[in-house]
């Protein structure tokens, strides 16, 4: 062999050693980023509720914590819980109820963050209803058993010691239905968030309880994931954990990227509703998304009423609390904040 044979030689083995070099560098980093993906649901686009998976998304938050997230939109709670006992998701973002009746029935689910902990509903009337003890005997548009505007009403009746039997629950269904059954007169009142009071103030009705006032413990906003993925993914959920706290944290201080968040998920919704929803959303967030256990013992306790599970029941059996755990034994709302805070107990 020539000397220039030789080199040649030399140059197309070296040339092959480089390729095998950056497609195994390409290869193993592919394989890394496939397995730091993940599929998460929201149920909701309405501005609100599922806000805070669109922060997490929008701002990069996901990918700073080393995510990679298939975002997808699932109508409703109850949907987006069967799909991940199916297997078709990793997380979803749901109503605490949704969780709760999904292991109740046999799924391998659990609750681990709560983002609201508490009832952010009001009742809406035309203005013939001057205190709470007026609502007996009289129709309440609201959803269906077991979803979170209808146990928004139980509850509230609740704390001001009425029973549910003693009015008249007209199942209409969403927002607008709700508030159209009002101003037709088909009820006297409603159950809405907060875009369906600014709708229904539109349209004449009148707020006459402001629930999350009453500061009444709900899990009305949650993430969710299988106990599987927990037991064989811990890491990705931690980071899916630390992903909403900075989230929650992200929507507190940065409003006007938010609303351009908001506005585009909701599709166009009006600054106005947009301006309220954020107001009210900065307060009811949690900082350091640390689930109700006792809003969940004020469900267990209204759902065993016509649900033989729900009065065996514990609160144990619906959450996994070892990552927000993490979170506060690492100090990360601390830090993000800036502030010193006290233990929760």
């Amino acid at each position: 062999m020539n000397h220039q044979s030789m080199m040649l030689k030399l140059f197309v083995t070296a040339l092959v050693a480089v390729f095998h070099s950056t497609f195994l560098t390409f290869f193993l980093a592919s394989t890394a980023c496939a397995g730091n993906k993940v599929t998460l649901a929201y149920v909701s686009d309405a501005p609100g509720s599922s806000v805070a998976y669109w922060v997490a998304n929008d701002a990069g938050l996901f990918k700073k914590h080393g995510l990679d997230v298939d975002m997808i939109f699932i109508n409703g709670s109850t949907r987006s819980v069967q799909s991940l006992i199916a297997g078709d998701l990793n997380f979803a973002g749901a109503v605490g109820t949704s969780a709760m009746n999904g292991t109740m029935a046999g799924g391998d689910v659990a609750i681990i963050d709560g983002l609201v902990n508490t009832l952010p509903y009001y009742l809406v009337e035309k203005p013939q209803i001057r205190s709470p003890e007026d609502l007996k005997g009289k129709s309440a548009a609201t959803h269906i058993p077991g979803t979170s505007a209808d146990f928004a009403l139980r509850l509230a009746l609740k704390r001001f010691g009425i029973s549910y039997e003693s009015i008249k629950a007209v199942m209409v269904g969403g927002l607008p239905a709700r508030i159209a059954a009002v101003t037709t007169g088909q009820a006297d009142f409603a159950v809405v968030t907060e875009p369906g009071k600014i709708l229904g103030e539109k349209a004449g009705l009148r707020m006459i309880l402001d629930m999350a006032k009453l500061k009444i413990p709900f899990q009305f906003t949650c993430t969710v994931t299988t106990r599987r993925m927990i037991r064989e993914s811990p890491d990705m959920v931690q980071r899916m954990a630390e992903s909403m706290v900075e989230a929650v944290h992200f929507y507190k201080k940065n409003k006007e990227d938010v609303m351009r968040i908001m506005q585009k998920y909701s599709r166009g919704q009006k600054r106005s509703v947009l301006d309220g929803t954020y107001s009210a959303y900065s307060e009811l967030f949690v900082e350091d998304t640390y689930p109700t256990l006792e809003g969940l013992r004020n469900t267990l306790e209204v759902q065993a009423s016509w649900d033989p599970k729900a009065a065996k029941a514990k609160v144990d059996d619906f959450v996994d609390l070892r990552f927000v755990d993490e979170v506060k034994r690492k100090g990360f709302v601390d830090t993000l904040y800036g502030k010193s805070r006290m233990s929760k107990n």
